[in-house]
């Protein structure tokens, strides 16, 4: 695994970079002053503002969105930038860059998807997307399982676990926050010997058709 460093100027050369991408503006905007809209452009610019105004993980979530349902668009390697960028924001790391000139993956935690038969589908979806993070999941089917999509966590877990919730606003058509929570005893009655993140898929999550058209997984 190529070793990470901390970098002080990071959040520096992260705010010029962004600023450096946001060169346009609109004239729709909510009362918060933020650009309103789901075109490519409007995310863009929105994915900015939520940045300079410190809304890093929201900002992450935008950038995200564009890249997810815009592949074809001309600002989603500035929104990829973008995404790595406002990572070592929040992580205070920065990867050493390799001789082949790549980022390495990050590693993604032990995941478990819990679902009842009615989003088995979904279920399926998104266990191939996490398997695609190089770490393939464990899928579990309990017909009493929650209806809401959330992230549970044992103790110690939570870095984890909000790194699996932001994944999964990616994800999900919603591109809403997932809920993350402390599991308790809950871990043990859906996901019994698994000691990693947990899942819960409700029937409110939609894997995003744009990400399954850019990148197809089995369900």
């Amino acid at each position: 695994m190529i070793p990470m460093k901390r970098n002080s100027t990071v959040a520096l050369l992260s705010l010029l970079a962004v600023l450096a991408a946001c060169g346009g503006g609109g004239e729709e905007f909510d009362r918060s002053g933020f650009m309103t809209g789901e075109t490519e452009e409007a995310l863009f610019t929105r994915g900015c503002q939520q940045y300079l105004r410190g809304s890093l993980t929201s900002s992450r979530e935008t950038f995200n969105s564009l890249i997810y349902r815009f592949p074809d668009s001309p600002l989603r390697s500035d929104a990829q930038l973008a995404v790595r960028r406002i990572e070592s924001d929040l992580t205070g790391e920065v990867p050493v860059i390799s001789d082949t000139g790549r980022v390495p993956r990050r590693v993604f935690p032990s995941v478990a998807l819990v679902g009842t038969p009615s989003v088995i589908h979904t279920v399926g979806q998104l266990e191939g997307l996490v398997a695609a993070t190089g770490t393939p999941p464990l899928t579990i089917q309990d017909p009493g399982a929650p209806d809401v999509t959330l992230v549970l966590y044992p103790e110690g877990y939570l870095e984890e676990a909000n790194q699996v919730s932001d994944s999964l606003s990616g994800w999900l058509s919603s591109h809403t926050s997932v809920p993350v929570q402390p599991g308790g005893d809950i871990i043990s009655t859906v996901a019994p010997q698994h000691s990693g993140v947990v899942v819960v898929i409700g029937k409110d999550a939609t894997v995003d058709p744009f990400l399954l058209r850019e990148s197809p997984v089995e369900p």
